[in-house]
């Protein structure tokens, strides 16, 4: 009788972290698949869900081992260092380069607070895991309306961008028509020819475009070799 209550209870525990697991799973992952990013619902809840068990394994798992006559070290702590150090791969996978910006470091670091709320729905610490939850939700949200309305308005001033461009002669046509239609104070143009064939243009502009916006106008350029785009500060 006493063996049947131990498994009752141990099932309704598991259940109970595991189920909360999802939810605060589900709850990171819709913030991410609204806003359209790489890894979503089905990638938090599994990472949340996968932690969690991992976390109950760890320590409820190699104490039943040693109920049954097995002889092993009870440590909860090894599994959940490995969490760690393992959630690091399913991070980098959504962090992507895109010509000179860097994407997908904030849902890197959502899954990795995914996975510590699913440890803590592992060793029942829910009241520490609803807090992470309801704050991570909290943080994405309003920090990007601060972004929006505080810091994006602080770039969209003039800035000087130093643009450096390697490219075959035959868009000299298309460079110009690029630089008259977006860039309309050009502090410094250079343009050299070399081998007939290879044009090589360093010129510094003033503009309120972002770094991405102007690595996006130069590279729909054909035969495009080479290019850099820096902010210069004074």
């Amino acid at each position: 009788m006493k063996e049947f209550d131990f498994i009752t209870d141990y099932n309704t525990l598991v259940l109970t972290r595991i189920g909360l697991s999802i939810l605060f799973g589900f709850m990171l992952g819709f913030e991410r698949e609204l806003t359209g990013k790489f890894a979503g619902l089905r990638t938090h809840i599994l990472v949340c869900t996968g932690a969690c068990v991992f976390t109950i394994l760890s320590i409820y798992g190699f104490k039943m081992a040693e109920t049954a006559g097995f002889v092993g070290t009870n440590d909860p702590a090894r599994i959940a260092a490995q969490i760690i150090t393992g959630i690091g791969f399913i991070g980098a996978g959504t962090v992507m380069r895109s010509g000179t910006n860097i994407l997908g470091i904030t849902t890197a670091a959502t899954l990795w607070v995914c996975a510590a709320v699913g440890m803590a729905c592992g060793t029942g610490e829910f009241s520490l895991a609803a807090i992470a939850t309801i704050s991570t939700m909290a943080i994405l949200t309003l920090i990007r309306i601060f972004e929006k309305k505080v810091i994006r308005q602080r770039i969209s001033h003039y800035r000087n961008i130093e643009i450096k461009l390697s490219t075959n002669i035959k868009n000299i046509d298309k460079i110009n028509s690029i630089l008259e239609g977006n860039f309309s104070r050009i502090l410094k143009l250079e343009k050299k020819v070399l081998n007939g064939t290879d044009l090589k243009i360093n010129m510094i502009v003033n503009t309120n475009k972002g770094l991405y916006s102007i690595n996006q106008i130069f590279t729909c350029l054909e035969c495009l070799n080479s290019l850099e785009i820096q902010e210069i500060y004074e």
